[in-house]
């Protein structure tokens, strides 16, 4: 995970250097996008939808340790791996909408839906955000969305088509695991001695801060109407101050990366159809003396992606 974070803080670098260093010749930009058989879409106004489905791998916990409490509370949560929890196969639903308002510069905003649920049984008793869990049926739902804003602008472009283009903007978060099962019976007078389920939460959501990102995107076109696509994007913020208390202050450290790599179809002037492999990076982790909540995804997967311009 540490070489991880190293690429992904290197690639932030190196996408912050050329974006922020202009063209060497606006000769290398045509005056105008070229359509028809060719791999260019044209208009001003760009909406992409995407769906995706993956393998995914990674490990959750929620820690809870208040100053008095019975059971389960007081105790460190227990570290799951997704697949302790059922959560095998994941799927990801993404739009987002652009401006270009020259031929350079556009920008963009999106949302993506991740799913993650999963069904288990587990063979002894776990910890979940201060709550016990006994043996037996477990169910996880560990979705969350993004929002992400962007600016985006044309580094380096050919008359043939190919062009790199890079993107700087903010990502935001909001994750909010739920675990449900079996408690144990509750004691005293009016216990009935039965166990019973329910459900608890932790609202990662409410010590999110917006992440900045960097990408790259390279376009070459292989045909008249095909064209080769590849990107990489990634962010991360070290460990600082959430701005927000509970049981003293709350430090967040959150890392992204996001990769792919596809084939489009160009069916003219107006819309493509793309299909290839897209890789998912997420990490978050919030602390502090009542806390110590971790989400980490791993996620490769096929996506299929289509867009229209006008």
């Amino acid at each position: 995970m540490a070489n991880l974070r190293r690429w992904i803080c290197s690639g932030v670098l190196t996408s912050a250097i050329l974006i922020s260093t202009p063209p060497a010749s606006r000769a290398q930009v045509p005056t105008q996008p070229t359509v028809g058989t060719t791999t260019a879409l044209a208009g001003p106004w760009e909406f992409t939808f995407d769906g995706r489905i993956g393998a995914p791998i990674g490990h959750l916990r929620v820690g809870e340790f208040p100053t008095s409490g019975v059971g389960g509370e007081g105790r460190p949560g227990t570290l799951f791996r997704l697949h302790d929890l059922g959560i095998d196969v994941s799927g990801a639903l993404e739009g987002s909408a652009a401006f270009h308002f020259t031929l350079r510069d556009a920008v963009r905003v999106s949302y993506l839906y991740y799913f993650l649920r999963g069904s288990s049984t587990q063979d002894r008793s776990v910890v979940f955000n201060g709550a016990e869990f006994t043996a037996g049926s477990l169910d996880a739902n560990a979705d969350f969305s993004r929002f992400s804003l962007a600016y985006e602008r044309t580094l380096f472009s050919r008359p043939s088509g190919e062009q790199l283009i890079g993107s700087v903007g903010l990502t935001y978060v909001n994750l909010n695991p739920t675990l449900t099962g079996g408690s144990p019976p509750a004691s005293g007078p009016s216990a009935s001695g039965e166990a019973h389920g329910p459900s608890n939460s932790e609202d990662f959501y409410r010590q999110e801060l917006p992440v900045p990102i960097l990408g790259l995107r390279w376009d070459r076109p292989i045909g008249p109407h095909w064209l080769l696509r590849a990107s990489v994007s990634g962010g991360a913020l070290p460990k600082v101050d959430s701005l927000r208390t509970e049981g003293g202050t709350v430090y967040l450290q959150q890392s992204h990366a996001d990769a792919g790599i596809g084939l489009a179809y160009i069916f003219g002037p107006h819309a493509q159809l793309e299909a290839g492999y897209h890789f998912t990076y997420f990490f978050q982790h919030e602390t502090s003396h009542e806390d110590n909540n971790l989400f980490e995804l791993i996620d490769n997967g096929a996506q299929v992606r289509f867009t229209l311009r006008f």
